[in-house]
């Protein structure tokens, strides 16, 4: 699961993340709260979200 310290680990910030979940399946609560899974990040195409995915499973791999 990517989750937002993982997010904040890459220097992204809250306001953009926020407005990137909007009308997508996952929701910015869900991402702080529990997280989401890094392989649906990766579905998406955005290579911002990829990275999110990357440096999860980068840091459960530790």
């Amino acid at each position: 699961m990517a989750r937002l310290e993982h997010a904040r680990a890459l220097g992204y910030c809250a306001r953009g993340m926020r407005r990137w979940f909007e009308g997508r399946s996952h929701t910015w609560s869900e991402f702080v709260e529990q997280g989401v899974p890094a392989d649906w990040l990766r579905a998406t195409g955005d290579a911002m979200a990829i990275r999110v995915a990357e440096q999860a499973e980068k840091e459960r791999t530790l």
